[in-house]
């Protein structure tokens, strides 16, 4: 029978990663790894990772931005729902904006016929 183990057990997880801590290994009757569970969040930094560090070694800079890992987060986070909190300190930062006298980047962009 499988079952999962954290994957601490197997590496010791350096403060970079620290966000494989909320990964578990699946592993087979013999001990043997069979497989990943990783949870949405630690799934998406885990992608972060891989992304982050083919943009740094990649050596034509234009397909940094187009790697595998990359589109996946995109894809994941286009399909995520906003955060009810998130949004509503977004509409409270707007409007004390607008009460001590923000100006738009828009207009200013207008402005300086940017």
């Amino acid at each position: 029978m499988n079952k999962l183990v954290p994957f601490g057990k197997f590496v010791k997880i350096p403060t970079k990663l620290s966000f494989l801590s909320s990964t578990s290994v699946v592993v087979g009757k013999k001990g043997t790894p069979l497989g990943f569970v990783f949870g949405r969040d630690s799934f998406i930094s885990f992608l972060e990772h891989i992304d982050g560090e083919f943009e740094k070694t990649a050596k034509r800079k234009e397909l940094a931005f187009h790697n595998p890992a990359g589109k996946l987060i995109d894809l994941i986070e286009d399909r995520l729902p906003l955060n009810p909190r998130f949004v509503e300190d977004l509409k409270q930062s707007l409007h004390n904006a607008e009460k001590s006298g923000w100006i738009p980047f828009e207009d200013i962009k207008k402005s300086l016929n940017v």
